[in-house]
């Protein structure tokens, strides 16, 4: 018993005597005191203020809402304070003298910090170098660059043409695919590199005033190699359209396949490379109209109608080693587009069509090292193109203006066959420290069309002008008159032809 009361008894001297410590410790130190300001006088908030000593030890705090600052347990010594806060210039003050049991006060200005820019000149750029990938004016995407463009086929012709900039002429920049105009961009994983001179007024190329984009397809390799992907995408993330009477968001679901593969046909003589891709899109279009009811009277009209849409593309190619000094490349594309036109906005549900494109393309590239300084290349080119539309004639189109159109679309049954082909050869060759690259090419468009477009006639209705006001019944108020809009000259019209049947 004795013993455990000696054990409370020197612990509270213990406790005691590290009080006393503490507190003979808190008499010894020292404070900072202060307020961080900037250029104009005015209090910042949230600066963070460190307190350094001689021994690397930091103190840290940071401003309140009248830019004020208190460090306090400060040993007596010579501290550096330095203060921290995005946008300004860093503040730092050394040999600051903290006394023991006193307050140092410290007011520290902050200025705006100026940004600066290392700008470096390189000498090499002064050389002359002619290849289209060292063009200033081009740009040159490869590997990581092209899977960051998009995989949509549209979407990726978009990206293209924003790269190439307004600079590239009144239309956009030219689409070249392994050298030939015209056909379809192929899938973003057959793309090998792509090259944007975005130089308008460039001497190899034909038509000035326009930039090209110039696409470079995957060749087979000595090893089979493939590829598949799938992208799904539907409304879920989609906001509701504004303009809509229902509060769901509009239907929409996107489908995308694709896939490749290529290899050897012959190791070190030839080889193929094949690609495929197949997108259905299911989207759907707004109408807001005015329309007529059963009882002719003005009613809203809004509602979505279906778009649907599918492209189907595939395009095989073959590379062939002739002998050491020439090659031969083969390629055949198809592709073909389907989906519903001529609806939404004003056009009513009646006013769709259908509308098809199939097109079928085969290239052939050979190239020739003729010795260690000239190198020819000739390039042919074939494209059968066909398109049809095919709609409702039998019932007129009838045009309300500013508030429907509806009945049939008047596109027929058209139809159009394209025939082209293109010749193309150029010659590169060096003289002592000069490149010249000279060439031509010919061109053939042949154009079948047929578009028997109006045969069932069109109503238009206009609005304006001046009218007898009418009562509930329809009948005329006498000495009345009022503004009659396009819908309302449409109303009045069907309304007279009831009566007079």
């Amino acid at each position: 018993m004795r013993s455990l009361q000696m054990k409370r008894i020197l612990i509270a001297i213990a406790l005691c005597l590290s009080l006393a410590a503490l507190a003979v410790a808190q008499q010894r130190n020292g404070s900072l005191k202060g307020q961080v300001l900037d250029e104009l006088g005015g209090a910042i908030v949230g600066v963070t203020v460190t307190a350094i000593d001689a021994k690397g030890v930091e103190k840290t705090v940071v401003t309140n809402d009248g830019g004020a600052f208190t460090i306090n347990g400060l040993a007596p010594g010579k501290y550096t304070v330095r203060a921290v806060n995005p946008g300004f210039s860093i503040f730092e003050q050394t040999e600051v003298d903290v006394a023991a049991a006193k307050v140092q006060q410290l007011e520290i200005t902050l200025k705006v910090a100026i940004e600066e820019q290392k700008v470096e000149i390189d000498a090499s750029a002064n050389t002359v170098n002619t290849e289209p990938e060292n063009n200033a004016g081009a740009v040159v995407l490869k590997g990581e660059d092209i899977d960051a463009l998009p995989d949509d086929p549209d979407d990726l012709a978009a990206a293209l043409q924003a790269l190439a900039g307004p600079s590239a002429g009144p239309n956009g920049g030219q689409i070249f695919v392994d050298g030939f105009t015209g056909g379809r961009l192929p899938p973003r994983a057959s793309i090998r590199e792509i090259r944007i001179n975005s130089n308008p007024f460039s001497a190899e190329y034909d038509r000035l005033g326009f930039g090209r984009i110039e696409i470079l397809t995957r060749p087979g390799t000595d090893r089979f190699r493939g590829s598949a992907s799938f992208n799904f995408n539907d409304e879920s993330f989609n906001s509701r359209n504004p303009f809509s009477k229902t509060d769901k968001r509009p239907p929409l679901q996107t489908r995308q396949y694709g896939g490749n593969f290529g290899g050897p046909i012959s190791k070190g003589k030839a080889s193929f490379f094949v690609d495929f891709d197949k997108r259905d899109t299911d989207d759907e279009t707004l109408i807001i109209a005015q329309v007529l009811d059963a009882n002719n009277k003005i009613v809203g009209f809004n509602q979505t109608a279906p778009i649907p849409s599918r492209r189907t593309s595939f395009s095989p190619r073959v590379d062939y080693s002739i002998n050491a000094n020439n090659t031969l490349v083969g390629r055949y594309s198809y592709s073909q587009n389907t989906r519903v036109q001529g609806v939404g906005g004003f056009s009513l549900p009646s006013r769709a069509y259908d509308s098809e494109n199939t097109e079928h393309s085969i290239q052939f590239t050979e190239t020739s090292i003729i010795n260690k300084t000239i190198v020819n290349e000739t390039r042919f080119q074939f494209e059968h193109g066909t398109g049809s539309q095919n709609a409702d004639n039998s019932i007129p189109t009838l045009e309300v203006q500013e508030a429907f159109t509806g009945g049939g679309s008047q596109v027929g049954q058209s139809k159009n066959t394209n025939n082209n082909w293109e010749l193309t050869n150029n010659t590169s060759f060096a003289v002592a420290m000069h490149s010249f690259k000279v060439g031509a090419r010919v061109r053939s468009v042949h154009i079948n069309q047929f578009s028997p477009q109006n045969f069932g006639g069109t109503y238009t209705f206009f609005g304006g002008g001046v009218g007898p006001q009418l009562d509930a019944n329809d009948n005329v108020i006498p000495g009345s008159t009022q503004t009659v809009t396009s819908i309302e000259r449409y109303r009045r019209t069907q309304v007279f032809l009831a009566h007079a049947r």
